[in-house]
């Protein structure tokens, strides 16, 4: 009984001898928050689905390349020098890198939509979700980090498969046996190049942002790809369609639906790249159709980031997990 008594009286420090080989780290909101980030990318290396979404994009940049290939080598005997330079163009820069920003913003779009829903609904469908919010960290910091994720996954996405291509591209015009020109190239071209990154970086952080919400909101991964899915192909180009009716109607009704797009994520997404194009595919210029402003673009893409943000935070905070 005595030696019992001792033990309780002891304080908890000299009971319990943490390991050397553990390390604490600090304990500030954004520290605990990068480490957080850091365990959501170990868990989304270890899991199967990300394995097979990086397989497909690689086939996908490859696959392209090689098709245009194969296509302008099967073409070739029967084509001019000229047809042959026109056909092949894909290949080469500066036009390879307007084939890539397509690839990234269609295939691209789904693939994050994927993983972020399942990041998020994953949790809730495995029931780990009560296990992590019991471990320290608050409720918001662990959404955050899975956000912060997504984020880190897009950044690392885009300049993989934009390199790729770029290679890939370069490598297969050696085949056509017409030289890469870089007449197109400059210090100007270069910071256009990089800000159209960036502008396809955010547009898929903003399907991600999307796909958590929903998944948060429905505690499943289906719950996050269906509906931004249905948002991307079914509301927006309803929008669209309701838009152009708007045109044969006079004075402020149909000044409104005709302004409708203008408030979407994803035709302001494609605002910003096409406003970059002008810049890196002058030949191009003249396809486009007029786009809004890039501090319009950027302004609801803010509040509609924002929004889906402070939702998914608001509910994961006042859900009750317990059941």
């Amino acid at each position: 009984m005595k030696s019992v008594q001792n033990l309780l009286s002891e304080p908890p420090t000299s009971r319990f001898q943490r390991a050397s080989s553990v390390h604490i780290g600090r304990e500030d909101y954004a520290s605990v928050l990068l480490r957080l980030i850091g365990m959501e990318l170990y868990k989304i290396r270890r899991r199967t689905m990300s394995k097979v979404l990086s397989i497909i994009s690689i086939t996908a940049t490859l696959g392209l390349f090689l098709l245009i290939a194969l296509a302008a080598m099967l073409t070739r005997n029967g084509a001019s020098a000229e047809q042959l330079r026109s056909f092949t163009e894909a290949l080469r820069l500066p036009t390879s890198l307007a084939l890539i920003v397509q690839l990234l913003n269609t295939l691209g779009q789904i693939l994050i939509i994927i993983l972020a829903s399942t990041v998020v609904g994953g949790e809730y469908t495995s029931g780990t979700i009560r296990l992590m919010l019991t471990r320290g960290p608050t409720r918001t910091q662990l959404l955050l980090s899975k956000l912060g994720a997504a984020g880190v996954c897009i950044v690392l996405g885009v300049i993989g498969v934009t390199l790729l291509g770029i290679l890939t591209g370069l490598l297969l015009n050696i085949s056509t046996g017409i030289t890469q020109s870089f007449d197109f190239f400059s210090a100007a071209w270069l910071g256009h190049f990089l800000l159209c990154l960036l502008v396809v970086m955010l547009g898929l952080f903003m399907y991600a942002a999307m796909a958590l919400c929903l998944s948060t909101l429905g505690r499943a991964t289906a719950a996050g790809i269906a509906g931004v899915l249905t948002w991307s192909f079914l509301i927006e180009p309803a929008v669209e369609v309701i838009s152009s009716f708007g045109r044969n109607i006079s004075g402020p009704t149909g000044a409104f639906f005709q302004a409708l797009p203008d408030y979407l994520i994803g035709p302001n997404i494609s605002a910003l790249v096409q406003n970059q194009e002008r810049y890196l595919f002058p030949s191009l210029s003249n396809l486009q159709t007029p786009a809004p402003s890039d501090l319009h673009a950027l302004l609801v893409l803010a509040v509609y980031l924002a929004l889906l943000i402070g939702l998914a935070c608001w509910v994961s905070v006042r859900r009750d997990i317990t059941n």
